[in-house]
């Protein structure tokens, strides 16, 4: 009987992680990124103004990983709506100068709250024409700052690095809902909630304990639009992750919560539209993960290995320039009819989506036939295989990805690095929509992508992972 109990006791030690000895080390550090003063606010094109105070104190969070042959890693979390490509590549320069960090080892994501400040983006251009001068000064200046706050707070989490025990989870939340609706006239309907649609109530999660076993810092992961807050909200917000944040610093005294969004491109939470919701939601989301990091969690061990591929993912043929030209001009011709039908775009967006294309042409240049798309992938000894996905992908990419890697010992990210379009699978694409291209009219990109988009990622997907995975 002695022997059973001490068998089962180092059973259950080796499955919480605190059996042998501690292969990581871990720095965790957090800063206000809240904007100083009244700037345009991210996410809604509905809003006409700048925003008006704060609800929310706004973070960067940065958590910092050494594995067991010294190898650094590290993982940023923002109250942001995205990292543009430019900016997140100028922010992973100035970190691998400074702390030679290599561009696979850092993983930028936000959690795509619309109650953010906006931040200068040369591809998106949604407000770009209702702002002063003076405006566009103030974004410029706040993304120069914000950016400076970022590297810094990746500098403190690595200065910060102790023995560190790492375990992995996963619970459910079951409040986000589909947002795409077919309706009688045979299209598709955004921002409506669908309760059949296709949904990711998955809630990954990540502990990080000290090597006594006091927990220092949880991250969790969830598919779902940060829009409980609707665009009559002109207060700096986090939303329900900023929430699901706060709560659990709340519950757990010296520990930092990191929220890491999913495929939630197609996915929102419904009813939504009060400060009382997005709390409801965002204390739903903590008390699930709360649950989760309480209970049994499975040891991260061995080396981290991470990739960073860019891949090229091909445009469908934008209209030719006379058509450019007719659009430019207000006409309503067979061409603008069939786009505003299928993308569920207004005359005035596929106007001036355009001029800007126009722009771009008068100016000597071309429309991209592609895009160089960030992909990327953490692989955690044979444990956890963590994918992080540029852009705004719906929700069929992580579906897919479970089934065909393995749904246990995968995590799979949107919002990393690159937070240019919406990235839709192919029954998205073929449905339109503003998931499925309708949203491009707001970016100086030529149009939808083409058919191949959600084969050209997922096969990448699969040859990145068969890469870093240890056999």
């Amino acid at each position: 009987m002695k022997l059973v109990l001490a068998l089962t006791l180092v059973l259950a030690l080796t499955r919480t992680g605190f059996a042998a000895g501690p292969s990581w080390k871990a720095g965790l550090a957090k800063i206000p990124i809240t904007p100083a003063n009244s700037l345009w606010m991210a996410g809604f094109g509905a809003r006409t103004n700048v925003s008006r105070g704060t609800l929310q104190e706004l973070y960067a969070k940065a958590l910092a990983l050494e594995d067991q042959d010294g190898q650094r890693s590290v993982l940023v979390t923002t109250d942001l709506v995205g990292f543009s490509g430019p900016l997140a590549n100028t922010i992973a320069e100035r970190v691998s100068k400074q702390h030679g960090l290599s561009r696979e080892r850092l993983i930028l994501n936000s959690s795509h709250t619309h109650s953010g400040p906006q931040m200068s983006d040369r591809l998106v251009f949604w407000s770009d024409w209702r702002m002063s001068p003076d405006q566009v000064r103030d974004i410029e200046a706040y993304t120069r700052w914000m950016e400076d706050k970022v590297v810094a707070v990746i500098g403190t989490a690595l200065s910060n690095l102790q023995p560190a025990r790492l375990s992995f989870g996963r619970t459910a939340a079951r409040f986000a809902v589909n947002r795409r609706l077919k309706t009688e006239k045979g299209y598709f309907a955004s921002f409506v909630p669908n309760p059949a649609g296709p949904v990711d109530h998955d809630v990954p999660v990540l502990r990080i304990d000290s090597d006594g076993g006091a927990l220092r810092g949880v991250v969790f992961g969830y598919a779902c639009h940060a829009t409980a807050l609707l665009p009559d909200n002109y207060r700096f917000c986090g939303d329900y992750p900023g929430f699901a944040q706060a709560w659990l610093e709340q519950q757990h005294a010296g520990a930092v919560a990191f929220f890491v969004q999913g495929c939630g491109g197609d996915i929102m939470v419904s009813p939504r539209g009060t400060i009382e919701l997005a709390q409801k939601y965002g204390e739903l989301l903590a008390a699930a993960v709360d649950q989760s990091i309480r209970g049994a969690t499975r040891p991260l061990q061995g080396a981290l290995r991470c990739s960073f591929d860019l891949v090229p993912v091909a445009f469908a043929a934008p209209p030719n320039r006379a058509e450019l030209e007719a659009r430019a001009q207000g006409k309503d011709t067979d061409s603008a009819r069939h786009a505003r039908e299928f993308l569920r775009a207004s005359a005035d967006e596929l106007q001036r989506h355009a001029q800007e294309l126009l722009k771009i042409l008068d100016r000597g240049g071309h429309l991209p036939v592609e895009y160089p798309y960030p992909l990327q992938v953490w692989q955690f000894g044979q444990d956890l295989t963590f994918i992080a996905l540029a852009g705004e992908p719906v929700v069929d990419y992580a579906l897919r990805l479970k089934k065909e890697l393995g749904a246990d010992t995968l995590w799979v990210a949107g919002y990393c690095n690159d937070v240019f379009a919406y990235i839709p699978s192919l029954r998205v694409l073929r449905e339109g929509g503003y998931e499925g291209g309708g949203a491009i009219v707001g970016a100086r990109l030529p149009g939808p992508f083409a058919p191949s988009v959600e084969e050209t990622i997922i096969k990448k997907v699969h040859e990145v992972v068969g890469r870093v995975r240890v056999r």
